[in-house]
């Protein structure tokens, strides 16, 4: 079984557990704020609901850009835990690269079918950091 991860959509997290692109579970939850952060216990829901264990698991095709910095940050930090921890490829999709979710599964069914091994995967940003420097003084500084 794959795991399929697509945070990044406004106001939900799309999850699709599939044996192959013609074999897929969709799972979709609304989001409220940070609840990205609870991605972790999303995905046990869904295992749970679904009588699978995390071992299960035989490779991750996530959605790794753009969107928003701490959106990918968090999903890509979750998924490459996950595939240096049970051994196993992960495939990151740039949200271009498909004009649905099944289209990105099935863009990289080859890959990660083909992926023996975890690999790191990369966050993919659509610009280049806007960082401010804050305007109200600090004193204690």
């Amino acid at each position: 079984m794959f795991l399929f991860i697509n945070s990044l959509q406004e106001g939900k997290i799309s999850l699709a557990l599939f044996k192959n692109p013609s074999s897929i579970q969709w799972f979709e939850r609304s989001i409220k704020g940070k609840s990205r952060e609870n991605i972790l216990v999303i995905l046990d829901k869904v295992l749970k609901q679904n009588k699978k264990k995390i071992k299960d698991i035989q490779g991750i095709v996530v959605v790794n850009g753009p969107g928003s910095f701490v959106g990918i940050r968090i999903v890509l930090s979750v998924v490459n835990i996950l595939g240096w921890a049970l051994s196993i490829p992960i495939k990151g999709v740039n949200l271009s690269q498909g004009e649905t979710n099944e289209d990105l599964i099935k863009k990289s069914w080859v890959q990660i079918i083909r992926s023996k091994k975890y690999k790191a995967i990369q966050p993919f940003y659509n610009q280049e950091p806007n960082i401010t420097i804050n305007k109200k003084k600090d004193e204690n500084i």
